[in-house]
């Protein structure tokens, strides 16, 4: 706190008159970071259906982890408050199941839901750590990635 108070020009003690803790402050960006990715992703995926929108969505997901990078990390880390990360993540889940469904899945589920995005948020990761460097293609690791994700959703819609 005393750090933001210094990049704000006040005192840090004024800093307490508009937010509890930095736990507080923390939770408060967390859910803004979940409500503008969802946002993103909804713009992405508008009247796009199939691989056309998986692939928007993941375009959607790669470009705000590179423009926000902290806010993407904050928004992939622990919940600081499970129902308003809940609430928060309405809007990318929306668009996640609407794109899903399209492939012909009948609903969503936790495991598809998590499949998809550990398998993009894992190669951002990687390439947001410098493992990609100077070895490997990171666009190319990517859009293999979501020919993955890809060909996951189809094998569901087909069972």
């Amino acid at each position: 706190m005393t750090a933001l108070a210094s990049k704000l020009g006040v005192r840090g003690p004024s800093l307490y008159n508009h937010v509890k803790s930095v736990e507080a402050l923390l939770d408060a960006v967390q859910t803004r970071a979940l409500a503008a990715l969802g946002s993103e992703l909804q713009r992405a995926a508008m009247g796009k259906s199939g691989p056309q929108g998986l692939h928007a969505l993941a375009t959607a997901l790669r470009t705000f982890a590179a423009e926000h990078p902290g806010r993407y990390e904050l928004a992939m880390s622990e919940p600081i408050d499970r129902d308003a990360v809940r609430s928060a993540s309405a809007a990318a889940g929306d668009a996640l199941s609407a794109v899903v469904e399209s492939f012909g899945v009948p609903e969503l589920s936790r495991d598809l839901s998590f499949i998809a995005l550990s398998t993009l948020h894992g190669v951002l990761a990687l390439d947001r750590a410098g493992l990609f460097r100077g070895s490997v293609d990171a666009t190319a690791m990517y859009d293999r990635a979501i020919e993955l994700v890809v060909a996951t959703i189809e094998s569901e819609a087909s069972h």
